[in-house]
């Protein structure tokens, strides 16, 4: 089956590797899942390098490919 693209509100925290996102005026590609950090903020790396460090409720809006079932 061919993989479908959709369009998810989220917040950080739900931030899946592979998701794509604008995040300070710059399209990012998460490398893997974000992960907690102190003080209710998650840490996100991205694809080709780099990193940001963000609160854990600020809402993205994330591109996901997802199986078709």
């Amino acid at each position: 089956m061919e993989p479908i693209t959709i369009q998810e509100n989220i917040e950080a925290r739900q931030v899946r590797g592979g998701d794509v996102f604008v995040l300070h005026g710059h399209e990012r590609t998460a490398d893997s899942p974000a992960w907690p950090t102190a003080r209710g903020h998650v840490h996100i790396r991205f694809a080709g390098g780099g990193d940001a460090v963000i609160l854990a409720t600020r809402p993205l809006t994330v591109t996901r490919t997802v199986r078709a079932a």
